[in-house]
């Protein structure tokens, strides 16, 4: 009963949530993921017909439904645009124009907030904006001063917005553990095991802290590059739903009419702004796993700074040689070696369709390509890698497609700035010391010293291990232990097969027993329990027709 529980806390947002997929026409996902019968409509069948003919109607109208369902929905739909694994490009595209729509929190609650986090706003501030500079579906941004003079950003987190996240995220994992039992699509796309870690990502988005953490990571990361500004965290004044930090004075790398304006180098900008951002990458190993236009500044003709560091990717020693080798492998148009490191990723798990994944991904890389690496078409290699990773069903981990969008974004902001610029100009020769750099004897030393206890020191006890198999094997001691892995629809099959058996023995021993009632001589003081024998019979014939015509339905 327990895990029924949800339906009962939350019965009313249920509703309008499996309401609006069937309200705008989307039955046919709620059926193919076992959730049809939670509408209540019985037009769901008739929905799918009429809806499944246009990818582009049902892809326009889950983009709506996310909007009507509020800022959980919005952040999970911004999410599902960056799986290409397992939605077709369609879908993909249309849920990539999700944006927030929200209204400004009220001076009132504002001052709420602040006074329960920090205590009274006039000890802290000599000045308030109350206008925000920004505005969205967690918080907004306001301009403020310190008593001690330093001209600081205020990010406070909207009021209540914790508990309704929470609730639509117990939810969708009540509706993805019911898709999962009910539907073999749900189960084999892993259902649960997405909703489950975009709650993780989501709640870690809530927390100011953790992005107070963040920010001052990137901060220190660089600290030595001048041409690089990264606001302070006055971590005295955060807490889990304020974040106060210093005010970058610059111009949205979006704002070129300002940025001309100032008379500054569109060219240098958006050179500038790339490298920055691969540095992130390919040197840290921890970036902006959702830049837009909002949180790249151009502080002047030879400065970038970034802000916004509440959605983070994080890239380690082996993710970085795999992507660097991934990239020379593209660069040498090797499909056979891409593949191969692919699958050493984790990406690719099916052997059975390997080699014409390779074919596919040869001809990608050939039609991408004009010459070397600094030549990738990267909006096309998206589109087409999109394609690819649908119809081969490839396991793309989140990492991967984060930075694949952050990569398509920043090369955006830099053509939006200078169209002649190439993003690869500067990628292709910073990939490629990196690469060099990490495959430096020094480095590849560190590299198995921080792998050693992982890799390379199980290999000591294998042959321990192996004289302990062959002993056990030659005193007949040796246990193989299977194990075999049931689809839910099978469980729920098996499970109501031995639950039939079981009630049609009961059943048959019913009958045999009231047979043998009906059949004996009684006394005086017994023949008066005698129906007992002939209600008995009847009952136990009705269960065995209630199961024959059960079957014939099955």
């Amino acid at each position: 009963m327990m895990q029924y529980w949800w339906q009962l806390k939350y019965v009313r947002r249920r509703r309008e949530i499996v309401g609006a997929f069937a309200r705008h026409g989307m039955g046919v996902f709620l059926t193919k993921f076992g959730l049809g019968k939670l509408t209540g409509f019985g037009s769901v069948r008739t929905t799918i017909h009429e809806t499944e003919a246009n990818d582009y109607i049902m892809a326009r109208n889950l983009r709506e439904i996310f909007m009507e369902l509020g800022p959980t929905f919005v952040k999970f739909g911004q999410m599902l645009s960056t799986r290409a694994d397992i939605l077709p490009r369609v879908y993909i595209e249309e849920l990539e124009q999700l944006q927030d729509r929200v209204t400004p929190i009220n001076h009132e609650d504002l001052k709420t907030v602040i006074k329960e986090e920090l205590g009274c706003l006039d000890d802290i501030f000599s000045d308030f904006n109350w206008n925000p500079l920004a505005a969205a579906s967690i918080g907004q941004v306001h301009r403020a001063r310190l008593q001690t003079g330093e001209e600081v950003i205020v990010k406070i987190q909207r009021p209540g917005i914790e508990s309704m996240v929470r609730k639509d995220l117990e939810i969708l994992k009540g509706l993805a553990r019911r898709a999962e039992k009910r539907s073999v699509e749900a189960s084999k796309i892993g259902v649960l095991a997405i909703i489950e870690d975009f709650a993780k990502t989501l709640l870690r988005e809530l927390d100011y802290e953790r992005e107070a953490r963040n920010t001052e990571k990137v901060y220190h990361n660089f600290l030595d590059d001048k041409w690089v500004v990264i606001p302070r965290v006055y971590g005295q004044y955060s807490t889990p739903r304020v974040l106060i930090e210093d005010y970058i004075s610059g111009y949205k790398l979006s704002d070129i009419e300002s940025i001309d304006r100032a008379g500054w180098s569109r060219r240098n900008i958006s050179r500038l702004g790339t490298e920055a951002f691969l540095s992130q990458i390919l040197l840290h190993g921890f970036f902006q796993a959702d830049p837009h236009p909002g949180n790249v500044l151009a502080v002047d003709e030879n400065t970038i700074s970034f802000i916004d560091f509440g959605q983070m990717g994080y890239l380690g020693e082996r993710r970085l040689m795999y992507i660097g080798e991934l990239l020379i492998s593209i660069s040498k148009k090797d499909p056979y070696r891409a593949t191969s490191v692919l699958r050493d990723m984790g990406v690719l798990d099916d052997a059975d369709v390997e080699e014409g994944f390779s074919e596919d991904l040869g001809e990608l890389i050939g039609g991408v390509m004009a010459g070397s690496i600094g030549d990738i078409d990267m909006k096309r290699l998206r589109v087409d890698i999109m394609d690819l990773a649908f119809r081969y069903n490839l396991r793309m981990p989140s990492y991967l497609t984060s930075l694949m969008k952050a990569l398509i974004t920043v090369e955006g902001l830099g053509k939006k700035l200078d169209p002649s610029f190439e993003f690869t100009e500067v990628a292709g020769p910073l990939a490629s010391r990196v690469y060099r750099e990490r495959l430096k004897p020094e480095n590849i030393s560190k590299y198995l010293r921080s792998r050693f206890y992982q890799d390379i020191k199980p290999l000591g006890e294998m042959p321990a291990n192996l004289n302990r198999v062959l002993k056990n094997a030659g005193e007949g001691r040796l246990r193989l232990n299977f194990q075999m892995d049931i689809s839910p629809r099978m469980n729920r099959k098996i499970t109501q097969l031995v639950s039939r058996l079981g009630l049609s023995m009961m059943a048959t021993g019913a009958l045999i027993g009231s047979a043998l009632i009906l059949q004996t001589n009684h006394s005086a003081e017994t023949a008066q329990y005698a129906y007992l024998g002939a209600a008995g019979f009847g009952l136990a014939i009705a269960v065995m027709l209630a199961f024959f015509f059960g079957s014939l339905r099955g």
